[in-house]
């Protein structure tokens, strides 16, 4: 695997530092905060799907 360098500000730094779990790389990191992020985005497409909903059907017995 190839390697790059992405230039950040010291703070930055320090955040990706701070939610890093012990033993994970910068690279570790990115990737499940990338991961996390696509999730999010995901859900929130399927939220608007069903706000936008017109027809609901009830599943399960009715009392």
């Amino acid at each position: 695997m190839a390697i790059t360098t992405i230039q950040l500000s010291p703070e930055t730094r320090e955040h990706l530092r701070a939610v890093g779990r012990k033993g994970e790389t910068y690279d570790q990191i990115v990737r499940r905060l990338l991961k996390s992020a696509e999730y999010s985005d995901f859900m929130e497409e399927q939220y608007e799907i069903l706000r936008r909903a017109k027809h609901w059907v009830r599943l399960g017995r009715s009392t």
